[in-house]
């Protein structure tokens, strides 16, 4: 037995068209269905939970069309810079300084160590202003390639908080800033607000099949030097079925650990795009935000729970998710989220300012007072002991929602100052072909 869920658009995995696209109830599991005139129909799992997709999808908000957007030609997602379909502001934006990088990690979506050209800091520039442009005060996240791998680092990360953005991270592997403690104090002095620090997992084995190496004395080197330099950090777990899904608990208990440094962790679940080409991926390897939530309600029973879990009220609420607590004085995480608290209004700009000011509050390190009376010591610990557990679902080829794709708030600023979401940026078709050379 089948029902549809809901119908939208998507794209052909092999040629990139616009296609017809619907989600149905199979199992007890929500999946996207498609059908390609020239290529033939497409199955793909997306929620493990068909429960959990229909009452999140309840949660949807409406989201006015922009204004004045970029003029269309061939429609979305093909003319991308943001088009009048468009229905959301920016809440993150992701300026690509270099397609560098010190390793070569089979999963990874950036098109890395391929030879291209590095923008200079009058590019770099430019793509700021347009950032800024786009919100004034959303959060900018410096990536790659692998960023720490420009000498120029600091100087890019102070021009920016010289030109006004009012949260900047670092997205990296964490090499340079565990060999080098010197770097990281560069990059706090330049005005760094987080560190946004790859982070599988606790086992070396995870490391071996997700990047190629081990790494895991890497990763705690950096936090490390992070703590000693009061520089905040994101763990960023890449969860992979079979690899380190079962261990997210683990996770959860290790940042514990190391609050306040550590403001939280983000679960990014495997997309299948960038160095994953090929045929329609099966169903056992593919990972959702469900399948994430359940496996951390079951691993850390005591402390997290799914109704401290909620979408991120987008314009498509299956887009990501998160919950919010603080860690009290007895070491347990107390939860501040209940479906509403962060990002509550119905109005899509409300959720992006909202968002943006969550970040530039909590995702920094903030020393506290030793001295107080037990009230204010509550009252400064709900802030400098606050902790974030979130994760975004990247859309791949197999299931690129175009409806999903209007509301997406974390996008790219390319080198001309363009602006295009995240997940089109990425797409490949499935012989590797980018929807968007970059």
């Amino acid at each position: 037995m089948s029902d549809i869920l809901h119908e939208t658009e998507s794209l052909c995995p092999v040629c990139l068209k616009k296609i017809p696209a619907r989600y149905e109830r199979i199992d007890g599991r929500a999946y996207m269905i498609k059908e390609c005139p020239e290529h033939g129909e497409f199955k793909v799992l997306f929620w493990r939970d068909a429960d959990m997709y229909e009452s999140w999808m309840r949660q949807g908000v409406h989201a006015p069309a922009r204004d004045h957007g970029r003029p269309e030609k061939r429609g979305c997602p093909f003319d991308c810079g943001l088009c009048d379909e468009h229905r959301s502001g920016t809440c993150t934006s992701i300026l690509e300084i270099t397609y560098r990088c010190n390793m070569n990690c089979n999963i990874c979506f950036a098109d890395a160590n391929a030879e291209k050209f590095e923008p200079d800091m009058a590019q770099i520039r430019k793509m700021y202003a347009a950032a800024l442009g786009s919100n004034r005060y959303c959060s900018v996240q410096l990536s790659g390639g692998e960023p720490t791998v420009r000498d120029d680092l600091p100087e890019i990360v102070r021009l920016g908080k010289e030109m006004g953005v009012a949260h900047l991270q670092v997205n990296t592997n964490g090499i340079r800033i565990a060999r080098e403690p010197e770097f990281l104090e560069r990059l706090r002095d330049a005005g760094l607000d987080l560190i946004y620090l790859q982070f599988d997992g606790l086992d070396d084995g995870i490391y071996r099949t997700i990047r190629g190496r081990e790494m895991l004395d890497i990763k705690l080197k950096a936090i490390e030097n992070c703590e000693k330099a009061g520089v905040g950090i994101l763990l960023v777990p890449v969860v992979i079925p079979g690899v380190n899904l079962d261990c997210l608990g683990e996770i959860v208990r290790f940042a514990k650990g190391h609050i306040p440094t550590i403001k939280g962790i983000h679960f990014q679940p495997v997309s299948y795009f960038g160095r994953f080409p090929g045929k329609t991926p099966p169903d056992e390897s593919r990972c959702g935000l469900s399948d994430v939530i359940h496996a951390l309600c079951e691993q850390c029973p005591d402390e997290l729970k799914l109704e401290h879990f909620v979408p991120r009220k987008q314009f498509d609420p299956h887009c990501d998710f998160s919950s919010t607590y603080f860690l009290s004085e007895d070491g347990r995480l107390v939860a501040t989220s209940r479906f509403d608290q962060n990002a509550a209004d119905t109005e899509q700009t409300d959720f992006v300012e909202k968002t943006n000011k969550y970040t530039v509050k909590r995702w920094r390190f903030q020393p506290g007072h030793e001295e107080t009376t037990p009230l204010l010591r509550f009252a400064e610990r709900t802030l400098t002991h606050s902790f974030c557990i979130s994760g975004m679902g990247f859309q791949d080829v197999w299931n690129i929602d175009l409806g999903r794709l209007h509301g997406c708030c974390v996008h790219m600023i390319t080198g001309e100052g363009e602006i295009v979401p995240f997940c089109a940026f990425h797409l490949t078709s499935a012989s590797g072909e980018r929807l968007y050379s970059n």
